[in-house]
C-alpha cells in the first residue's frame, strides 16, 4: 500500500514542526527560542504550506496542530523530560495516485489514532507536492497520560505495516499481503548492475565455490572456514547467515537469491552427491606475471612496494588493463570492495616517501602536531568572535576558522589513513601469502616430477 518509515528527532525539533506546518506550506507559527529547536523544526517541516495547500490538511491528535509545539514542552516539562529525544517523525506514502488529499488525510488520521492516539500528542498533514500523496505524523516523544516515553512496539514501526493494510483494505486501497522483506539493497543492486563487486557478490561467489566442492552440510561449513567466512548454518536458526572477513555485521543468505535460501543450498549439495566432486582448494593455481610493471615495482621498498604490488594482483595497475577477479584469491578478491581506499592509501605512501612501520607512524605524530597548533589557533579565533568587533572583522575571522576547521579535517583524514595502512599491511602480507601457497605446491610437485624422471 505504502511505503512508511519512523525516525526519531533529537536536535532541530522546531525545524521539523515547521516542516510539517511551514508558513510557506500550511502557514505555521515559528519560534525563536533555541530550546527545544528540534521540535519546531519537525513541526515545521511536516505542517510546510506549499505541501497542504495552506493547512487544509493539518489536524492533530491530543493537541492543536497551530501551538503543537508548546503543548509538546509542556508535556515533557510537566513529567521533567526534556532532554533526548524530542519528538518522533514517520511518514506514509500511498501508491495510488489517484487518491484524494481528503481520503488520505482520513487514513492518517485514522492510522495515526490507532497507533499512538490513546497515550500521545500527534501533529497528521498530508503533502500534495509529490507525485504519490503521503502522510507525516509528528509525535511527542513523551506521553501525556502517564509521562512514559514512546519506546518498544509503539515504535515498531515494521508492525504498523498491519494496522495500515487493514485501513488500505477497508478503503479499497491497494495493499501487499506477503510482502518481501528480503529485498537486497537498492544501493548493492545499483552496484551489481553497473558491473561492481558488492559485498553481496562476493557472498554468492565463496558460496557458489564451497558448494562447487561439497557434498554435505558439514564440508559445506568447513569450506567457508578455509576462506575465512565465520557462519551459522544451525537447524535451530530461522536464518542462516554467513559473516565475510573483514565485517562485523551477518548477511541472511536468503538476501542473496533464491538459489542461497536453506532449501537451495541443500538441494544443490545433494546434486553434487551424484558428481565427481574434486577437493577443495584455498586458491587459483595460477600465479600473475610481472613483466617491465613488474620490475619498475621492484625498484620500490616496504610498504610503498607491497601496496603496489598488491594494487597490481587486484587488477588497479595496469589501469587499462581489465583484471579477471575469476582467477584472483578469494581473500584478494573481497578487497576489490576496498579497491579505492587501497589506493588512496598507496597515494599517501607515495607522496611522502614512506617505507617503513618507523616511517609512517612519524608522519602520522607529525600531522597529530600540526592538528594541535590547528587547533589552538581556532581556539583563538574564536575567542575573538566574542570580542566586540566591526562586522567586516567578524566577516574574516569566520573565513579564518572556516579555512583551519578544513584543513584540520583533511589532516584527521590523513590520520586514519595511516592507521588503516598500519592494519591493512599486515593483512595485505596474509593474503599474499596465501595466494602464493598453490604456485609453491606446484613448483614443489614439478621439481619432484623432474627429480623422478632423472
Amino acid at each position: 500500500m505504502a511505503v512508511s518509515k519512523l525516525w526519531s528527532v533529537s536536535t532541530n525539533l522546531e525545524r521539523v514542526i515547521e516542516y510539517a506546518a511551514n508558513p510557506e506550506k500550511t502557514s505555521a507559527k515559528v519560534y525563536s527560542e533555541e530550546q527545544y529547536q528540534a521540535l519546531a523544526d519537525v513541526l515545521s517541516y511536516a505542517k510546510d504550506e506549499e505541501k497542504t495547500e495552506q493547512e487544509f490538511y493539518v489536524e492533530g491528535i491530543n493537541c492543536n496542530p497551530i501551538t503543537a509545539r508548546d503543548q509538546f514542552v509542556t508535556t515533557k516539562e510537566l513529567f521533567g523530560k526534556t532532554e533526548g529525544i524530542q519528538a518522533y517523525h514517520a511518514y506514509l506514502s500511498f501508491k495510488e495516485q489517484n487518491i484524494t488529499p481528503e481520503m488520505a488525510q482520513r487514513i492518517g488520521m485514522e492510522f495515526a489514532k490507532e497507533v499512538w492516539g490513546k497515550k500521545f500528542q500527534v501533529v497528521v498533514t498530508t503533502h500534495l507536492n509529490t507525485k504519490h500523496l503521503h502522510c507525516h505524523f509528528v509525535i511527542n516523544s513523551v506521553s501525556f497520560l502517564d509521562g512514559k516515553r514512546l519506546w518498544g512496539e509503539e515504535k515498531a514501526w515494521f508492525k504498523f505495516r498491519l494496522v495500515a493494510d487493514r485501513i488500505c483494505e477497508k478503503y479499497g486501497l491497494y495493499f501487499n499481503p506477503n510482502p518481501n522483506r528480503s529485498k537486497q539493497n537498492s544501493y548493492y543492486y545499483k552496484q551489481e548492475q553497473a558491473g561492481m563487486p558488492t559485498r553481496y557478490s562476493m557472498v554468492r561467489s565463496a558460496i557458489d565455490e564451497a558448494i562447487a566442492h561439497s557434498t554435505n552440510l558439514k564440508t559445506f561449513e568447513y569450506n567457508l572456514t578455509q576462506m575465512g567466512y565465520t557462519h551459522c548454518l544451525s537447524e535451530s536458526r530461522k536464518y542462516w547467515t554467513v559473516i565475510p572477513k573483514g565485517y562485523s555485521r551477518p548477511i541472511r543468505l536468503k538476501n542473496l537469491g533464491e538459489q542461497y535460501s536453506e532449501e537451495a543450498i541443500k538441494r544443490r549439495l545433494i546434486e553434487n552427491q551424484r558428481l565427481q566432486i574434486l577437493p577443495f582448494s584455498s586458491g587459483s593455481g595460477k600465479q600473475y606475471n610481472l613483466p617491465t610493471r613488474g620490475d619498475k615495482i621492484k625498484k620500490k621498498s616496504g610498504m610503498y612496494r607491497l601496496y603496489l604490488y598488491y594494487c597490481y594482483k587486484l587488477g588497479y595497475l595496469p589501469k587499462y588493463k581489465k583484471p579477471d577477479t575469476n582467477k584472483l584469491h578469494y581473500l584478494l578478491r573481497e578487497d576489490l570492495l576496498k579497491l579505492d581506499k587501497i589506493s588512496e592509501e598507496a597515494r599517501l605512501l607515495g607522496r611522502e616517501n614512506i617505507s617503513t612501520d618507523k616511517q609512517l607512524f612519524s608522519y602520522k605524530e607529525s600531522v597529530m602536531g600540526e592538528i594541535s597548533k590547528l587547533t589552538d589557533d581556532r581556539t583563538h579565533l574564536r575567542k575573538m568572535m566574542r570580542r566586540k568587533i566591526s562586522d567586516d572583522e567578524l566577516s574574516k575571522v569566520k573565513d579564518e576558522v572556516s579555512t583551519i576547521t578544513d584543513k584540520i579535517r583533511l589532516l584527521r583524514k590523513e590520520v586514519k589513513t595511516c592507521e588503516s595502512i598500519a592494519e591493512r599491511s599486515k593483512v595485505m602480507e596474509y593474503n599474499l601469502s596465501q595466494d602464493r601457497k598453490p604456485e609453491q605446491k606446484n613448483k614443489r610437485k614439478e621439481k619432484e616430477t623432474y627429480e623422478q624422471r632423472w
